[in-house]
């Protein structure tokens, strides 16, 4: 992460009560700030548990960035504890899922799947998530672990973005959230971003990581001030865009979560 950004957005920041968007004050109040817990997750938790516990070690295959923290040659522990979604951003995800409601989320990179079902169990019975992910060993892990689980409303697509986004738009429904964690470069960011917003289906997008490099930081400049963009939320550790909605633009700085 990018030190100075984060000093800067510590000075920027707005609270709760300093937000006068009365959709925005009430998915803080309401969504993010309240000691909300969830008894699904602490057995997502046991998922987690079990792979810090894995040093079965193999080749892992990065298509973008990749882990400034890990070496091809990893283990499965290193793995989730390097890369993995941490637990204080898999509870806010799977808030902010159950209070949006989508009919469908698509997810850009599945790793072992510790955050695929923090977003898949705030899902209602009929909605559903089709997850991407290119390492064939990452995705036979979270392949078991989502039996194990029995989340059978997740769909698991193996290839690359580029590849396997167009599929997953279409076996999407009306009002679908996307959850953007892979190749945290700017050019594929960006060409994630146009592909999707041109999509009617997708109304919620969230990129993880927009401070982890300068590209990354230079690309989420460039969503928000996209006029397709409605309303964007800068969090420091992710940002999320609405789009296909009534709101007039507008942009927020905001200091939670974290």
């Amino acid at each position: 992460m990018l030190v100075g950004s984060y000093v800067r957005h510590l000075f920027k920041g707005l609270g709760p009560h300093g937000v006068h968007s009365p959709f925005v004050f009430k998915l803080i109040t309401e969504v993010l700030v309240r000691n909300q817990k969830r008894a699904i997750w602490s057995q997502i938790e046991e998922i987690r548990k079990s792979y810090l516990t894995n040093f079965s070690s193999y080749e892992a295959l990065d298509f973008g960035a990749g882990s400034r923290k890990l070496k091809k040659d990893r283990t499965i522990s290193k793995a989730v504890n390097s890369a993995g979604m941490p637990e204080w951003k898999g509870e806010v995800m799977h808030l902010l899922v159950e209070h949006i409601q989508p009919n469908a989320v698509i997810e850009l990179g599945t790793h072992l799947g510790i955050g695929t079902l923090y977003l898949s169990t705030a899902l209602t019975d009929r909605a559903h998530l089709i997850t991407i992910e290119a390492d064939p060993t990452h995705t036979a892990y979270a392949r078991k672990s989502f039996e194990n689980f029995h989340a059978s409303n997740i769909i698991q697509i193996e290839g690359t973005f580029e590849e396997e986004l167009g599929r997953a738009m279409q076996e999407s429904s009306a009002n679908t959230l996307v959850y953007v964690d892979g190749n945290h470069t700017e050019e594929a960011t960006l060409r994630s971003f146009y592909e999707l917003i041109e999509n009617e289906k997708i109304s919620v997008i969230v990129f993880d990581d927009i401070y982890w490099s300068t590209g990354m930081r230079n690309a989420w400049r460039t969503i928000c001030a996209e006029p397709r963009v409605q309303l964007s939320l800068d969090f420091y550790w992710f940002g999320v865009i609405f789009l296909n909605g009534r709101m007039k633009k507008e942009h927020f700085t905001l200091r939670w979560p974290r």
